[in-house]
């Protein structure tokens, strides 16, 4: 299953014959793209946004996004459980919180 799968099969077909570029990570796509070695390519919002505007985003139709879940949690065993704890609370709430949603993370719109 490719990434692309959500695609009609003819139009996945298309876009991978076109590929000319298989980048090992999204560092490597914002890089082909800023260089403008590269077209186009897809990666995250959020890695739009950190393009400081050489990059522009096209929003892919809501039935063709991937779901995307990040979890964070305290290892058992930390050393500094409470402080682990403090910090993972702060991805919900506060400054974090706040500096994550203006980077383009948290939930669909």
């Amino acid at each position: 299953m490719t990434k692309l799968s959500k695609l009609p099969a003819d139009e996945e077909r298309a876009i991978l014959a076109n590929v000319r570029s298989n980048e090992p990570d999204v560092k490597g796509i914002v890089g082909k793209l800023t260089q403008g070695a590269a077209d186009a390519g897809f990666v995250y919002v959020t890695d739009v946004n950190a393009a400081s505007g050489e990059l522009e985003a096209i929003r892919l139709p809501s039935d063709l996004q991937p779901q995307v879940t990040y979890g964070a949690g305290v290892v058992a065993g930390a050393k500094q459980p409470r402080l682990a704890a403090r910090f993972v609370h702060g991805l919900t709430k506060g400054a974090c919180a706040d500096s994550l949603k203006n980077a383009g993370f948290g939930p669909a719109p």
